[in-house]
């Protein structure tokens, strides 16, 4: 009998690209399993060693050698394997939750003028892993003079109802050929974001970003990771050089003030109220082991007396 999950696999695939970080791979293919179990996974990874075994939740494994292709190249060589239709663009660093609504952010690529449908991205701390609010990616980018403008969480209008954005987040759904061939630009890697999003303004596709869709963030940075992913600054000058870009001006923040207030601020005072409770049972099972181990040393020692008494 044919099901949804059954025609959502005929259509689109989830194409990952992963470094140096298979249990946060391993957490994003569970979620995605939890949620949607027949959709196709092709999964990129240029990390040292391959996955041995691949993961059952994988549907195509390619595997490079090591750092060769780096984030944007590795989108680029990922796409030209998507045999779907469509393709939704996926970090190793996500989790769907239910609301990651993949069926209705595809209904919205089909039905709507929008090429490029993304969500609301809830993100974490790298470190102590508490919601931070959900991230403004979505907003205009222009170059002004010799600035690169970004207003987040503005549109530049609506359409059908949606609003227009110049810029979303990397987790998104699209017609494989309307990203066209090797859409990112490879030498740039970790600045590929800005460079993205204007080529595919200047090639006139629409991006909009669904308000009731929310996927979650939970970045991890392991040393091998974090070596080699957050050198950033050559790919920076390089994109600067080729847009004519001298400084980058940001208008809003990433994380309007209603999400630090109802999300961020709370998840910190839950944080930190459970570091305490988890010192203070230390401490207590700590001094109950130091008294314990007292009270069989006292009581060792009155058995010994109580035997030299016995022999005289």
């Amino acid at each position: 009998m044919k099901t949804e999950d059954d025609e959502l696999g005929r259509q689109l695939t989830i194409l990952v690209k992963t470094f140096e970080r298979p249990d946060c791979l391993a957490r994003l293919l569970a979620s995605v399993r939890n949620f949607y179990p027949r959709v196709p996974v092709l999964v990129v990874d240029d990390s040292a060693a391959p996955l041995d075994p691949v993961p059952a939740g994988i549907t195509s494994y390619l595997h490079e050698p090591h750092n060769s292709l780096g984030i944007a190249g590795g989108r680029n060589f990922g796409l030209r394997h998507v045999q779907t239709k469509f393709v939704l663009i996926c970090d190793d660093d996500m989790v769907f939750v239910p609301e990651t609504d993949v069926r209705k952010m595809l209904r919205t690529v089909e039905t709507t003028p929008f090429d490029i449908v993304s969500c609301r991205w809830l993100d974490h701390d790298p470190w102590r892993d508490i919601p931070l609010g959900h991230r403004r990616f979505e907003g205009t980018s222009e170059i002004v003079g010799r600035d690169l403008v970004r207003r987040l969480g503005t549109a530049s209008g609506t359409l059908d109802g949606l609003p227009v954005y110049d810029m979303v987040a990397q987790f998104f759904v699209a017609a494989v050929d309307r990203l066209g061939p090797d859409p990112w630009d490879a030498q740039l890697n970790l600045q590929e974001h800005v460079e993205f999003f204007l080529a595919m303004k200047e090639r006139g596709l629409l991006s909009t970003r669904l308000s009731d869709v929310v996927v979650e963030h939970h970045p991890r940075l392991p040393k091998h990771y974090y070596d080699v992913r957050m050198q950033r600054a050559a790919y920076n000058a390089l994109w600067s050089a080729k847009r004519g870009v001298e400084r980058k001006v940001f208008v809003g923040g990433p994380f309007t003030r209603r999400d630090r207030l109802a999300i961020y601020y709370p998840a910190l005072v839950r944080y930190a109220a459970g570091r305490t409770l988890e010192r203070i049972t230390r401490l207590f099972r700590s001094s109950s082991q130091r008294g314990l181990r007292a009270s069989t040393s006292r009581l060792h020692l009155a058995r010994r007396r109580i035997t030299r008494i016995r022999r005289r």
